[in-house]
C-alpha cells in the first residue's frame, strides 16, 4: 500500500529510535526559553494542526513504529478547547481513519466557531466513508482524496454533530492540502501528492486504470509521474457540491538534469516504490501578496496566484534547487533529498524551504547513488532548512539543529519538517518541528544571520511532526507565546499527542491576535 513519506521516514529510523531510548547515553530534555506545559498521549502519529477561535484540531492515524499492524488507534481528529492554552480540554475525539488526516477549517457563519472541515487522505481506502477499511494501494476500486465535513457550531456546545457531506477523489490521493480562501462564495484547496507507492490511479501503471468508481476523470492525469497539483472547490453555501476543478496546474523542474524526483538516487531503492515522481509535497500561500511557495520534491518554486485563485505553475517567479541533484547549477549548497515544505516571512520577501531527509542521524546524512550529474555519489548532509530571496532565489543561509545541538544517541533522527511564521510582528520568527530534535524558534529577521532563540528537545524520541505558533487565546497568567506541536511520528507507542509549549521571546512586539490558523495559509495582513 502506498506510504506517506513521513511514515517512510519513521520506518527508516524506528528500530533505532527504540534502541536509542533504551540503551544510549542520550541527554535528557534540552530546552531554552521553551517549557513543555501540556501533553495529551494517544499513541498514534499525530499529524497536522489547524486552529479556529478557541479550538485546536489535531489529525492523527496509526502509522509509525511501536504497534503491530492492525493494532492501536486507527485515525481521526481530536478537537481541543484551548481557551486556556496552559490547560487544553479534549472536546471530541472524532474517529475517521485515513492517513494523514491533515485538516483545513472554515467558519461559514462568522460566529467564531469552525463549521466546515476538510481532511486529506493519502491511504487507499475501500470506500470514502469514515468507517471504511484500508486496502492495498494498488486496489483498482480503492478511494483516496479529500473528505468534506460540516459541523455544528453552537458556541456553547460545538462539534456535537460532524457529518461527512462529500468526498472528492484525487489521483495519488491527498498528501497535503492548502487553503486558498480568497474566492467569493467558495474555498479552494490545493491538493499535493506524489507516487511513492502505487495508488488506484497513481503510479507507473495504475494511472491508466479506468475501472475506479470514484474517479470522475478516468485516465487523467495521463502521466505515471503525476506531474500536477489538483484543486478542490468547496461552495460555502453547499459544501456537498464540492468537486475537483477541471484545471490541473502542471508541475515541471526547469533546469533539472533528469526532470524528476528519482527515489533510488537518494537512497530509497525498493521494489515497493514507484521509480520516480514529478509532484509537490506542500504549498504555502501568502494571501496578501498572492504568492505560493511550493516545495515540489526535486525543487522549490515561487508562483504567482492568478485572479481566479489558480497558481501559475509554468512561469515560476523563482526556483530553488540544490547543487548535487541539479548537477552543479543549483543555488542551494550541498544536497537536498526532498523539498518538503515552505514558508514565507511576513512581508513575503524571504522564502524558507525545508528538506525532509531520507538518511539517519543528527545531523542527518544520506548516501547518494552515482548518477551522470553526480558521478561520485557520496554521503551528504541532509534534512536542513534554507532561506532565500523570494524574487531571485538568491541563497541567504541554512540551519540544522544537529549542527548546534548534536545528539549522539542511537536512532536519533532530526530532519526538519513542518512549521509556521509568527504572524503579525515586526520580527521574522519561524517555529519549526525537527522530528526527534523537538521544536524551535528561529529568528530570520536578518536572513543571512540566523539565530535559534528558543527550543525544546524532549528525550523521549517520539518525534515531532508539526509546530505552530497560534496567538488566538493567549496564556491567562504569565508571559509567553503558545506553541502547539503534534507528536508521535517516529514512535506511536511513545506519542504525546498534542503538546503545548510556553515560549518566551524577548522583545517580540505585540503579536497579532488571530482568530484562525490553517497550516500553510498566511491570510492575516
Amino acid at each position: 500500500m502506498r506510504q506517506s513519506l513521513r511514515v517512510l521516514a519513521a520506518t527508516i529510523v524506528a528500530l533505532g529510535v527504540v534502541a536509542g531510548v533504551a540503551g544510549a547515553q542520550a541527554p535528557g530534555d534540552q530546552s531554552k526559553k521553551m517549557d513543555e506545559i501540556f501533553t495529551s498521549p494517544n499513541q498514534a502519529t499525530n499529524s497536522d494542526l489547524a486552529f479556529w477561535g478557541s479550538h485546536a484540531f489535531v489529525g492523527y492515524y496509526t502509522g509509525g513504529a511501536g504497534f503491530p499492524p492492525g493494532t492501536g488507534p486507527r485515525g481521526g481528529v481530536r478537537i481541543f478547547d484551548i481557551s486556556n492554552p496552559a490547560a487544553p480540554r479534549l472536546v471530541r475525539d472524532f474517529a475517521c481513519d485515513g492517513a494523514q488526516n491533515d485538516p483545513i477549517l472554515w467558519d461559514r457563519n462568522g460566529n467564531g466557531v469552525a463549521d466546515l472541515m476538510l481532511l486529506a487522505v493519502d491511504t487507499t481506502m475501500a470506500s470514502p466513508e469514515c468507517g471504511a477499511a484500508r486496502v492495498p494501494g494498488g486496489t483498482p476500486t480503492g478511494w483516496e482524496g479529500v473528505r468534506v465535513f460540516t459541523m455544528s457550531d453552537d458556541p456553547a456546545n460545538p462539534f456535537t454533530t460532524i457529518q461527512q457531506v462529500k468526498s472528492v477523489y484525487t489521483d495519488c490521493g491527498a498528501h497535503t492540502i492548502t487553503l486558498w480562501p480568497e474566492e467569493p462564495g467558495r474555498l479552494l484547496a490545493y491538493v499535493s501528492s506524489y507516487p511513492l507507492g502505487a495508488g488506484p490511479t497513481c503510479g507507473d501503471t495504475e494511472y491508466l486504470n479506468t475501472a475506479n468508481p470514484y474517479d470522475e476523470d478516468p485516465g487523467s492525469p495521463a502521466n505515471p509521474l503525476h506531474g500536477v497539483i489538483q484543486i478542490v472547490e468547496v461552495p460555502l453555501a453547499n459544501p456537498a457540491a464540492a468537486q475537483e476543478l477541471d484545471v490541473q496546474p502542471a508541475i515541471s523542474y526547469p533546469g533539472d538534469p533528469d526532470g524528476r524526483q528519482e527515489w533510488c538516487e537518494k537512497g530509497l531503492c525498493s521494489p515497493a516504490f514507484e521509480p520516480a515522481a514529478v509532484a509537490c509535497h506542500d504549498i504555502v500561500v501568502h494571501v496578501e501578496h498572492r504568492l505560493a511557495g511550493a516545495a515540489c520534491a526535486e525543487q522549490a518554486q515561487v508562483w504567482e496566484i492568478g485572479a481566479n485563485g489558480i497558481p501559475d505553475t509554468q512561469s515560476p517567479i523563482s526556483i530553488v534547487d540544490d547543487e548535487v541533484s541539479s548537477g552543479g547549477t543549483g543555488n542551494i549548497p550541498g544536497a537536498v533529498d526532498f523539498f518538503h515544505s515552505a514558508m514565507f516571512n511576513n512581508d513575503g520577501t524571504v522564502l524558507n524551504t525545508v528538506d525532509e531527509s531520507f538518511g539517519s542521524g543528527c545531523p542527518t546524512m544520506t548516501n547518494y547513488q552515482p548518477r551522470p550529474w553526480n558521478p561520485a555519489g557520496g554521503t551528504h548532509k541532509t534534512g536542513r532548512m534554507f532561506f532565500s530571496d523570494t524574487e531571485t532565489g538568491e541563497f541567504f543561509s541554512e540551519f540544522h539543529v544537529g549542527d548546534v545541538r548534536p545528539n549522539p544517541a542511537a536512532g536519533e533522527y532530526c530532519s526538519a519538517h513542518m512549521g509556521m511564521q509568527v504572524i503579525g510582528i515586526k520580527r521574522d520568527l519561524l517555529v519549526n518541528a525537527w522530528y526527534t530534535g523537538g521544536a524551535d524558534v528561529i529568528d530570520f529577521t536578518k536572513p543571512t544571520r540566523l539565530k535559534e532563540i528558543a527550543y525544546y528537545d524532549p528525550a523521549r524520541n517520539s518525534g515531532t511532526w508539526s509546530a505552530y505558533p497560534y496567538t488566538g487565546p493567549m496564556f491567562k497568567t504569565g508571559p509567553g507565546i503558545p506553541v502547539y506541536a503534534s507528536d508521535g511520528v517516529t514512535n506511536n507507542a511513545l506519542a504525546q499527542g498534542m503538546v503545548v509549549y510556553r515560549t518566551i521571546v524577548e522583545k517580540p512586539g505585540v503579536p497579532m491576535r488571530v482568530d484562525h490558523l490553517n497550516p500553510q495559509t498566511m491570510d492575516h495582513e
